[in-house]
């Protein structure tokens, strides 16, 4: 989505299964790629938002398309709201070229407020 480019050389490799490879990593790379894109803008998003930073919320950890945030159980709503804005359309704010066009799918977040991971999960 942003515009990186991956070489593949091996991809005209006389190698049978050299080819395969490549081809599997140029089919898989754009989707990869743009969902990591997604997932950096939204936690930069999550990262610079204020109002999370002032009420004693912070990013803990990210794995894959999942974030967790730590913070006081009084502000957990709105908190959760400001996750779920910033992972749905996470160009907003960030002055990056996407920023004002939406994505062509939408991005559907489930976000969960426990005292423990297992407990969101």
């Amino acid at each position: 989505m942003l515009g990186r480019r991956r070489n593949l050389p091996s991809i005209s490799s006389p190698r049978a299964f050299e080819r395969s490879r490549a081809e599997r990593a140029a089919i898989n790379t754009p989707i990869q790629g743009s969902a990591a894109d997604v997932a950096t803008a939204a936690m930069l998003a999550i990262q610079r938002d204020e109002w999370l930073r002032e009420n004693g919320w912070r990013l803990l950890l990210q794995v894959h398309d999942e974030v967790m945030l730590e913070g006081p159980k009084e502000s957990a709503a709105e908190a959760r709201q400001r996750v779920i804005a910033a992972m749905e359309n996470p160009w907003a704010n960030l002055g990056h070229s996407f920023e004002g066009r939406p994505l062509r799918v939408e991005l559907v977040v489930d976000c969960k407020a426990a005292d423990t991971w297992y407990d969101a999960k």
